[in-house]
């Protein structure tokens, strides 16, 4: 007889619940419900077409995420065979994703319906593909036995779970690695930070691709609780959104805050909107105390407010402010509030010393939620995952976040700002060399520089300003750039010159390009 192997994983957790809880909805689509149950056996019969692609434990696989309950199925079918899974976006630019199948090295491309592009890049890499919409693979999944579990004993909580990419300062995107463990906790503290239940319905506005997403995803199905998916085509109709969200009941909310302004600045919400949500998160970027207020006037009466702050590298969040009216004084930002209660951290100043009371220093984490590092990545994971510098008795992994903050009297964290040229816009972490990177491919493009700046409204803009050796058009850069680089990362404002200012260094000189206003 094969010996009791003591098993943490994602993909036991849910089999769990969804024993627990059968026919309970797990997804809320406009069309009608999937049960806790469905979804388990659909991930089986997903789990059981991997395997027979050679896909195992430690392996990785992409799925091009359509939001479907296919989709859904996926990400557990993958995680109950032991293999990590990375989202992808099907309207990638072609290079992007090349390079994320590239890095990660899936053995398997999934999706419904796989576009030209996506199809290209896999093809490139020979990695092997599947489409979920061909009548062979609709027949083999019906086929397949969804009573059928594999086997979960082997799969340990050390094990990697899921592959988030970023953006990278080199001009790449970095895949960050988080294992079962990291998972597993994450939605522990999520039950009990926000007591979400099997009553809760969880929206999920944000992108599978995009950090946001781990929280509506696992803080829902491994809680008992249900989520109501917003597809692509819903979430540009904001109106239709919010309707499909009431209609689903949602409890629990959660978005950048650009999401929720742009709601606010369309009129889409209003006092009745939402009735049953019950907290509203927001986190991904600063939200201005302007425009929280609006928020708060709304619903902070009926509903709590969350302004909540988390690296990827951390499993999504690791600290959760409820927001109060003494916290609307003034401008700037809401304090980050203390770290979660499953953390550690150590404010570190300059040469490693830990900062003092109110001084700036970089927020450094340890805990069960630091994720592994970037895939394939030694070089970078070196950079910012490595060993405590103040315990000299052992290795105690932690993580560099490159944020700056200042430690308060009550224990709360207040942000200052970043060590490098890393911005949070529109909830995405973007290098801003990145996005210089691709415009150094734009033909006639000779020098850039890309910062991060107030418009006339208050609201952050992307400002590229580029001096050039031709005449060349802001259209033409944002049209080459649609190419290279994803939507949210293409500036929205270009300021053409004949030359960029040089500090005294022979250095773009970015000091004088901030100080100059915009008028958009």
């Amino acid at each position: 007889m094969k010996p009791a192997s003591y098993s943490y994983n994602v993909g036991l957790a849910y089999a769990a619940k969804a024993r627990e809880l059968g026919d309970a909805p797990a997804l809320r689509f406009p069309h009608g419900t999937v049960s806790y149950r469905e979804l388990d056996a659909l991930a089986n019969q997903m789990s059981q077409l991997f395997a027979a692609r050679g896909l195992g434990r430690h392996d990785a696989i992409a799925i091009v995420h359509t939001k479907s309950a296919r989709s859904f199925a996926a990400m557990l079918g993958a995680l109950k065979l032991g293999a990590a899974y990375v989202c992808l976006d099907e309207q990638n630019p072609a290079a992007r994703a090349r390079h994320i199948l590239t890095s990660s090295l899936p053995k398997l491309v999934v999706g419904e319906s796989l576009r030209p592009a996506v199809q290209s890049a896999a093809e490139s890499q020979a990695i092997a593909l599947l489409d979920l919409d061909t009548p062979e693979t609709r027949n083999e999944l019906a086929a397949a036995d969804e009573s059928k579990q594999p086997d979960l004993s082997t799969i340990t909580g050390s094990d990697p779970a899921y592959i988030m990419y970023t953006s990278g300062s080199t001009g790449v995107p970095k895949g960050v690695l988080i294992t079962h463990a990291n998972v597993l906790n994450f939605a522990s503290w999520c039950r009990s930070k926000f007591d979400i239940d099997s009553a809760d319905v969880l929206s999920n506005v944000n992108p599978m691709y995009f950090d946001n997403s781990v929280f509506d995803f696992y803080a829902a199905l491994l809680n008992g609780a249900s989520i109501a998916p917003v597809p692509r085509e819903l979430a540009t109709n904001p109106a239709a959104m919010i309707a499909q969200l009431e209609r689903a009941g949602c409890t629990i909310w959660f978005s950048v805050p650009s999401q929720l302004m742009y709601l606010m600045t369309l009129k889409v919400l209003s006092a009745a909107s939402l009735p049953a949500i019950r907290v509203f998160l927001f986190g991904g970027e600063g939200y201005p105390k302007p425009e929280l207020r609006k928020l708060f006037a709304l619903f902070g009466s009926r509903s709590r407010l969350v302004n909540v702050y988390g690296p990827t590298e951390c499993t999504c969040i690791c600290s959760a402010w409820d927001v109060l009216p003494a916290d609307l004084d003034g401008e700037g930002l809401v304090t980050l509030g203390p770290i979660a209660d499953n953390f550690a951290m150590l404010v570190l100043a300059e040469s490693d010393r830990p900062a003092a009371q109110g001084e700036t220093g970089e927020l450094c984490l340890l805990g069960p939620q630091v994720g592994l590092g970037y895939v394939n990545d030694r070089e970078r994971t070196d950079a910012v995952f490595g060993k405590n510098p103040l315990n000299a008795a052992w290795h105690e992994r932690m993580y560099r976040t490159g944020d700056l903050v200042k430690l308060r009297p009550d224990g709360a964290l207040d942000f200052i700002g970043r060590k490098d040229n890393q911005i949070k816009h529109l909830g995405y972490r973007i290098e801003l060399e990145e996005i210089e990177a691709a415009l150094h491919q734009v033909e006639g493009v000779t020098q850039s520089a890309v910062l991060y700046k107030a418009g006339r409204r208050g609201a952050k803009l992307l400002v590229a300003y580029l001096a050039t050796d031709r005449e060349i058009s802001g259209q033409d850069v944002r049209s080459e750039l649609a190419r290279l680089l994803p939507p949210y990362m293409i500036p929205q404002h270009f300021v053409m010159r004949s030359a960029l200012p040089k500090n005294a260094n022979g250095k773009v000189d970015r000091i004088a390009l901030e100080s100059e206003q915009i008028r958009v």
